[in-house]
């Protein structure tokens, strides 16, 4: 595969939208074993894994982590490492060794493609300066360059690494939410709330309130919806076992249609409760044991806390949610709304919430029972109560 003008821009779309077309099957090359490739009626293209996302996380940018796949080229990398060996030889001629050494470390695996790259080594411009300089800032031969292009080839390398097995295929989405089996598969990501995405493989962050649609109908295509009502019906079927359930509370002082944190708290078969975290906490949890993962990053809870104060207020109004305020000064709680409830066992609700969309809420559930299993062990070990 060559280097071209236009391929920058074509990875910075995956990493933008989460998706890339490529109908002549031209990003193979770069993007097999680190995204997914995306098939359906009319369509070819690659949707971004967590693997690149991860990737991300160790980059100072989206233009860092572009050089690293395209370092995945022979020709270029093979010209990057040459400059990055005159950098070393550089540090070896120092009386001081800490550059060479902090180099080195800084390169990780790419340490053995810098030692093979040394007969080579010139610090010269290279052939793709005009790249360089539009994502780095500066052409890679330049000192500036130097930290930059360390990150990008120590990437490279375990990107490398990476593209020895493919990742299985992603389907599209179900645009109506029906299909929730399809639509929440293992390597899917879900964009963060108010985040767009290319909703054809992405599912959608977005939460604008039903216009026409009915409540129901907007819940099962709206994927936080989803996700938030499958929290409270799991929470609904967990108590209608009398073993054990789900609490989730809000403190006093807080706004019930925009709480800053709302409380996990997961009881025992005898009734007894522990504090797990927040909400966020077991969403994060829950996103994980089903194999999805948050887009464009992974949020910490807290951040992930903050973002889901005003869909809270949302399900609230839509009467997906209601609230009940706690007696003598106690917490609050969420439960389902009972119209909600009735109309998840009718269908079409039915077909979502009790067949295609099950996993969703046992997700729930399970790692709830987990946290608590978790969490109860540490205090055990630590001789707490």
């Amino acid at each position: 595969m060559m280097l071209d003008a236009k391929l920058p821009a074509r990875l910075r779309s995956l990493l933008d939208c989460g998706y890339a077309p490529d109908a002549e099957g031209g990003l193979s090359a770069l993007l097999c074993g680190l995204a997914h490739p995306a098939v359906e009626p009319g369509q070819r293209g690659w949707v971004v894994s967590r693997l690149l996302l991860a990737q991300r996380q160790a980059l100072s940018s989206d233009d860092e982590l572009v050089m690293a796949l395209l370092a995945l080229l022979p020709d270029v990398r093979n010209a990057w490492l040459a400059i990055i060996a005159a950098r070393c030889q550089e540090a070896a001629q120092m009386t001081n060794n800490a550059p060479l050494v902090q180099l080195i470390t800084a390169l990780q695996g790419a340490a053995g493609w810098v030692e093979a790259a040394l007969p080579v080594a010139q610090l010269a411009a290279s052939p793709y300066a005009a790249i360089e300089r539009e994502l780095l800032g500066a052409s890679a031969e330049q000192a500036a360059a130097t930290p930059m292009l360390v990150r990008v080839l120590a990437a490279g390398f375990a990107l490398h690494q990476a593209q020895a097995e493919a990742l299985p295929a992603l389907p599209g989405i179900d645009a109506d939410g029906v299909q929730a089996a399809q639509n929440w598969t293992a390597g899917r990501l879900l964009a963060l709330p108010q985040t767009r995405a290319e909703a054809d493989y992405v599912l959608s962050g977005m939460m604008a309130p039903p216009a026409t649609a009915s409540t129901l109908a907007w819940v099962i295509a709206t994927p936080w919806a989803l996700l938030l009502a499958m929290v409270v019906y799991a929470q609904y079927n967990w108590a209608a076992e009398a073993r054990g359930g789900l609490v989730l509370a809000v403190s006093a002082g807080q706004q019930a249609f925009c709480p800053s944190e709302i409380s996990v708290r997961v009881q025992g078969p005898e009734g007894d409760e522990t504090r797990c975290g927040t909400l966020a906490g077991l969403l994060l949890r829950a996103l994980a044991h089903l194999g999805v993962s948050c887009f464009p990053q992974q949020p910490q809870a807290g951040q992930l806390d903050a973002q889901l104060a005003s869909l809270v207020g949302l399900m609230l109004a839509q009467s997906v949610w209601r609230y009940q305020d706690g007696a003598s000064g106690q917490d609050g709680e969420y439960l389902i709304h009972p119209v909600f409830a009735d109309a998840c066992f009718r269908l079409p609700g039915s077909k979502v919430f009790n067949r295609t969309g099950r996993h969703l809420w046992q997700a729930i559930r399970i790692t709830a029972e987990q946290w608590r299993s978790e969490l109860r062990s540490i205090r055990r070990e630590r001789g707490l109560p």
